[in-house]
């Protein structure tokens, strides 16, 4: 059996020609809970301006260190096709695989902070009631406070169909 630990849009782009075709199994490892938080910054007042985002992958040293931590599947794997052995040769050149094959796995969350209104740093209200923007409310994944240890889908339903209650009952 042959393994390759990354992200699945490298099939069929920066490898050429998908390494597994035929036979493989693709793994990919996550750090649920990270401890590294990343930034986003409004870069202008012109809502088509894409604002910055620095995600800060593997900032927090513990990030890395748990992130290596995994089940061995080293009795049914014949063939690692990614890292390479000089990948792994070391902390810090494990460490550069990592940050150059990190990924969101699209699960970003906590970029509208809840707070009252003496929080100058609040987006919205506990009801998702946008600070200072009449009639605008948030029902997503920015108003939780951390990414959760699952996929998001079905709780941003959930805060989606419970701010629609609220909204409803105003």
């Amino acid at each position: 059996m042959r393994a390759f630990y990354g992200r699945s849009s490298w099939f069929g782009t920066l490898l050429g020609e998908d390494p597994l075709a035929g036979e493989g199994i693709r793994f990919t490892c996550m750090v649920e809970l990270a401890e590294s938080a990343g930034e986003l910054l409004l870069t202008s007042n012109d809502p088509n301006e894409q604002p910055f985002i620095d995600c800060r992958y593997l900032e927090a040293s513990r990030d890395r260190e748990r992130l290596p931590e995994r089940e061995s599947f080293n009795d049914i794997v014949d063939e690692v096709i990614s890292p390479v052995e000089s990948d792994l040769a070391t902390d810090d050149t494990l460490d550069q695989w990592l940050l150059e094959n990190v990924w969101i796995g699209q699960h970003l969350s906590g970029t509208c902070k809840i707070g009252p209104d003496s929080d100058p740093m609040a987006v919205v209200d506990q009801f998702g009631r946008a600070s200072g923007i009449s009639g605008l409310w948030v029902a997503d994944a920015s108003i939780m406070p951390d990414v959760i240890r699952a996929n998001t889908n079905c709780t941003a339903i959930m805060i989606g169909e419970r701010v629609a209650d609220w909204i409803f009952n105003e």
